[in-house]
């Protein structure tokens, strides 16, 4: 009976030290960076004062018209997905998808890549609330189809893990890359273009400008529904709108669409870039960037930063930014990189807004937020 009472406390030992070397121990796969540095990144263009300057250059890239389309409703760089005795930690998002997609869908698919896990339990992913997903996940590329009769306007998604099971003292763990949710749709090829309430108070012109790859047909561009291009396309070609030049719509602060269309054929686009000038005195840039949970919380543990790349410094001077309308700090702007640290107490879950201004003239090229 002694004996018996020994190894029962013996086990209740050998229980509590695992439990404890887990707790201050826990498993995390290698060649996976531990922190999620770039937050969101994009190119600035001119900042500060300037008499007559491109305010915006919105590059499309290529794509084909009178084809099957695809386009990203959601994409995430990186996660880290657990669950285990001491918590868990799992990613939800809303995925809103525009009307006019929605009319021309033809099919939603979820793609991702397993950098590396433990495979101590499943990934589960949920598209509002039924499971799509709920696999033992290996490491490399995962496609996950979505169907149309699935799809709404407005979405939710979670993607989480199950639990180890009887290895109850250890954790789950997905490092995830490159999740991604889009949706085909088509034969039309549609693309929001912004402008700001500043831009639209000064603005000269918009230049729109695309080599033409292959042609077979009549090309059709539209702007907010009202057509402004409509010809068989040269190699090189281009078209100039203006705000005032439209008869039935008209440029409104916030996104605007852009619509091509082929007429008895189809077409390959490429280089597709929408150039926005203005006329004034001052330039400031306004980027709207989300954040989830987990990248707020990142941030506010380790620190925050504004990075930017100046190209050339026309007039000396110093920038500043603006965070959802509160000032964040600034620099005295100098070529190469400069770092503006902020507080990330000025940021919310989801939608924020970047300004920048200065008090000289810079040309800008990349701009990121990151951790520090």
């Amino acid at each position: 009976m002694d004996t018996f009472i020994g190894s029962l406390i013996i086990i209740a030992v050998v229980l509590i030290i695992l439990l404890a070397v887990s707790a201050y121990f826990p498993y995390y796969p290698e060649g996976v960076p531990a922190d999620i540095r770039v937050i969101h990144e994009f190119s600035a263009g001119t900042i500060g004062y300037s008499e007559n300057y491109v305010s915006r250059v919105q590059d499309f890239g290529s794509f084909g018209v009178g084809l099957p389309q695809l386009e990203n409703l959601k994409s995430v760089p990186r996660m880290e997905i657990t669950a285990g005795l001491f918590g868990l930690s799992s990613e939800r998002f809303t995925v809103l998808v525009p009307s006019h997609i929605l009319e021309w869908l033809k099919s939603g698919e979820i793609t991702f890549t397993v950098d590396d896990t433990n495979q101590y339990g499943n990934l589960v992913i949920t598209w509002n609330g039924a499971e799509l997903y709920n696999e033992m996940a290996d490491t490399g590329k995962h496609t996950v189809t979505v169907l149309p009769s699935q799809i709404k306007e407005e979405n939710g998604m979670e993607i989480a893990a199950q639990g180890p099971g009887v290895m109850f003292w250890a954790a789950t763990i997905y490092n995830i890359r490159d999740f991604k949710m889009n949706a085909e749709y088509g034969p039309a090829k549609f693309l929001d273009f912004a402008v700001s309430q500043d831009e639209l108070e000064s603005l000269d012109r918009f230049d729109l400008s695309w080599f033409t790859a292959s042609r077979l047909g009549t090309l059709v561009v539209k702007v907010n529904g009202e057509g402004i291009y409509s010809a068989e396309p040269e190699r090189q070609d281009s078209v100039e709108f203006t705000d005032t030049g439209l008869q039935t719509a008209s440029i409104i602060p916030g996104d605007n669409r852009l619509t091509f269309l082929a007429v008895d054929g189809s077409f390959e686009l490429q280089d597709v870039i929408l150039k926005t000038y203005v006329s004034k005195n001052q330039r400031v840039m306004r980027e709207r960037f989300e954040l989830t949970e987990s990248q707020l919380n990142s941030l506010k543990a380790k620190g925050s930063v504004v990075r930017m790349y100046v190209e050339d410094v026309e007039r000396p001077g110093r920038l500043q930014i603006k965070l959802n309308e509160q000032s964040a700090g600034s620099v005295d702007a100098k070529p190469g990189w400069n770092r503006i640290p902020f507080s990330a107490d000025l940021l919310d879950i989801d939608t924020n807004w970047l300004e920048i201004s200065g008090t000289g003239t810079f040309d800008i090229g990349d701009v990121s937020v990151e951790v520090a």
